[in-house]
């Protein structure tokens, strides 16, 4: 699980993160960020360097997340199932992505991503995204992006010298 880095950490995630993992008996990883909650029953770091959390996102069937693009991304190319529970704090012009839900609900529209919106309600969606981790990654919607530049590279492109 990964809260990202703001600056008061999320450390209702990593409590209700901790508690299901202890309960339903599911091994895991926190990336506590700046929290002050240290878990319990999952192993912790406060922050992994970049290459390490892509390597155990690869390790991982399941990520419980905060509703950040960045972690978002990395787990759903990692082939990953996703659990995000949107940070709710106030928003202003030095910190306008404090509110996730939106951003979260558009992501789940798109692509397969589970949202939580209370961390108490964490564990008895844990058991039914957890159950579903065994099956085949969830399929990524397909992008056209590789066919539009594509196109743009025949249109534009000079013919070769002969």
């Amino acid at each position: 699980m990964s809260v990202g880095t703001a600056a008061g950490g999320f450390d209702a995630l990593v409590e209700a993160a901790d508690g299901a993992a202890r309960r339903l008996g599911i091994p895991g990883f926190a990336q506590i960020g700046y929290g002050r909650f240290r878990p319990r029953a999952l192993e912790w770091a406060a922050f992994l360097p970049h290459p390490e959390l892509l390597a155990r996102l690869a390790q991982r069937p399941l990520v419980v997340c905060h509703g950040g693009a960045g972690i978002v991304g990395e787990a759903l190319r990692a082939g990953c199932r996703v659990v995000c529970v949107p940070r709710r704090q106030g928003t202003s012009r030095h910190h306008p992505s404090n509110d996730q839900r939106a951003f979260v609900a558009a992501l789940a529209a798109r692509f397969p991503v589970r949202v939580c919106e209370d961390p108490a309600d964490l564990e008895s969606i844990l058991r039914c995204a957890w159950s579903e981790s065994a099956e085949d990654p969830p399929p990524l919607p397909r992008s056209d992006v590789p066919e539009i530049v594509a196109a743009f590279l025949r249109r534009t492109a000079a013919p070769p010298d002969q």
